[in-house]
């Protein structure tokens, strides 16, 4: 059993791949009109930072400018499309109930990062968090799981794991030392490497 478990949030407690793909079509349509990804490109964009992403998907545009349209656009879908993962709030109260440290480490800004805990009801549940503005380098470096380490006091990388669903969480568990365990209910599932897998969180704290 892991002394702390960290999380990624989008497409790890959070189904929120049809908001983002659902939010980037929009803005598709209005500034590229042209430009029609594959579905599977669009699955790649849970994961950067979402500044590298608008500057990749829209380049010669103004990226602060495409990130405002971006949060504009975005707060609709969230209201729509964001839900928790069955049994994530579960698995909340359960490592909650154990008195287990768990953290939530995201690329998502701050302000996102708070909405989305609150959409889903779960502000209370979350003891710790990282976002992409907490950090100076985000992932997949090892700094925001370093900075989690020190908030509680874990010095220890064997007791850390890091649970997530994309490539950027698998190398930001191999960056930091720790193990990582990719949850298969993400439409990445089969695509991406892992120390552990589970399909349910139900299975998570099964020793």
């Amino acid at each position: 059993m892991y002394k702390l478990y960290l999380f990624d949030l989008d497409g790890t407690l959070l189904d929120s791949d049809k908001m983002v793909i659902t939010t980037f079509l929009e803005l598709f349509k209005l500034y590229r009109p042209d430009y029609h990804p594959s579905f599977a490109h669009m699955l790649g964009y849970s994961g950067p930072v979402i500044t590298d992403t608008l500057a990749n998907e829209f380049p010669g545009c103004d990226v602060d400018f495409m990130l405002k349209e971006y949060n504009r656009l975005s707060r609709a879908n969230y209201d729509k499309y964001v839900r928790l993962f069955p049994g994530a709030e579960e698995l909340m109260m359960e490592l909650n109930r154990r008195k287990i440290d768990f953290a939530i480490i995201t690329s998502k800004d701050r302000n996102p990062t708070i909405y989305s805990l609150e959409l889903c009801g779960i502000t209370g549940l979350v003891p710790f968090f990282i976002t992409g503005e907490d950090v100076s380098k985000p992932k997949p470096d090892k700094e925001g799981v370093e900075l989690a380490m020190k908030h509680f006091g874990i010095t220890d990388k064997k007791d850390v794991v890091y649970i997530g669903d994309t490539n950027f969480d698998y190398l930001t568990a191999k960056n930091a030392g720790i193990d990582f365990i990719l949850v298969e209910h993400s439409v990445r599932g089969d695509q991406i490497e892992g120390d552990y897998k589970v399909r349910n969180f139900s299975n998570l704290l099964e020793d």
